[in-house]
């Protein structure tokens, strides 16, 4: 299933990066969206971050519904359209280069398309 991301994606990346996702186009790996227990977005993985977390009340897991794709193929795209942002994640989550990484992403940020091809 092809997808166009719409919006600027939940996550812990700087608002720019996370805004540099609009308009890429991506194949899911599958057609249905999928449920994930993830850390909650803007959650480091620092002790004074999770105790910050904890104090403040909010949750440290949260349920994800979203559409799976190939984390290294969507940086390649993002490359595509902001190499700055994909940089980002090549400086700060080197592992998403792995071939087994899967983003998520999430339902309302995405919208069906029927073809990658840009819009004219």
């Amino acid at each position: 299933m092809l997808f166009e991301i719409i919006s600027a994606p939940d996550g812990s990346s700087p608002q720019w990066v996370r805004d540099a996702w609009i308009g890429v186009r991506f194949q899911a790996l599958q057609p249905e969206p999928i449920s994930v227990q993830t850390r909650a977005a803007g959650t480091g993985t620092g002790i004074l971050s999770l105790l910050r977390t904890l104090a403040q009340g909010k949750p440290l897991i949260v349920e994800k519904l979203g559409y799976p794709a190939q984390a290294r193929d969507l940086l390649g795209l993002l490359s595509l359209q902001d190499a700055d942002a994909a940089r980002w994640y090549l400086d700060h989550a080197p592992q998403m280069l792995d071939p087994k990484q899967v983003f998520i992403l999430d339902t309302q940020c995405c919208r069906p398309i029927e073809s990658l091809n840009t819009p004219e």
